[in-house]
């Protein structure tokens, strides 16, 4: 089983398509909304570090053997926490295009570090909650450049508010916990939100093996999901 996890302004929706196409290759793959994403209960007051982490948990728990853990994007942080937590119940943690934390970092420190990304956003107060909103064109330049008009018209009817908070959570991580469990990172060549040096760097740091290339863009769920399907055959 891989338990796919979305990152930031998205939903359980983003994975759609490729749950498609792994279904076909003999895959079993489930996505979940975390807490105050897409259609799951709450809102941007529930979007906590905490809640994402204590969400794939419950998953994990749930599960009758180990799991493989997908994180995109925001999300890699989530799964090497959920890693963290219960190393015993992961079988393999995959990051695609993703942030991945090291011992006492918050995802907050890796988006500051990549100064090639394309992320343009602005923080926002709704309701006296902290959050972020993406800016006009971040959409299409940043996370989904590789899009046709249908795909890009697709999540620009989803995309939601994210909460600051999970920027700013810092993370507890150890060689007996996150670092014992089996890694592997894709790195999307194309990605214009987190460059493809950052997305490396990272994934040599945290012990990736393999790291492995995928020529796409941020969002390959969507609109790769062929070429990210027949990859995860091969590493999951």
């Amino acid at each position: 089983m891989i338990i796919l996890v979305h990152g930031a302004y998205h939903g359980s929706w983003c994975w759609g398509p490729l749950i498609g196409c792994l279904n076909e290759a003999g895959l079993k793959a489930h996505a979940s909304d975390l807490p105050g994403h897409g259609t799951a209960d709450g809102w941007i007051s529930d979007q906590t570090m905490t809640n994402y982490i204590k969400a794939v948990v419950h998953q994990i728990e749930e599960a009758d053997e180990p799991v493989t853990l997908m994180g995109h994007s925001m999300s890699g942080a989530v799964i090497a926490a959920c890693a963290e937590m219960q190393p015993d119940k992961i079988k393999h943690a995959i990051f695609l295009a993703a942030y991945i934390p090291a011992n006492n970092e918050t995802v907050g420190d890796l988006v500051k570090a990549d100064k090639a990304s394309f992320v343009r956003a602005e923080r926002i107060e709704v309701a006296g909650n902290d959050a972020v909103s993406l800016k006009t064109g971040t959409l299409s330049e940043a996370f989904y450049s590789d899009a046709t008009p249908k795909q890009l018209g697709w999540a620009e009817d989803r995309i939601q508010l994210q909460s600051f908070e999970p920027f700013t959570h810092k993370f507890t991580l150890s060689d007996k916990g996150f670092g014992s469990v089996r890694k592997s990172a894709i790195v999307c060549t194309k990605d214009k939100a987190i460059s493809p040096p950052h997305q490396r760097w990272m994934a040599e740091r945290a012990g990736c093996e393999p790291i492995v290339d995928l020529e796409s863009d941020h969002s390959p769920f969507a609109t790769n999901a062929i070429a990210l399907s027949e990859l995860l055959s091969r590493v999951s």
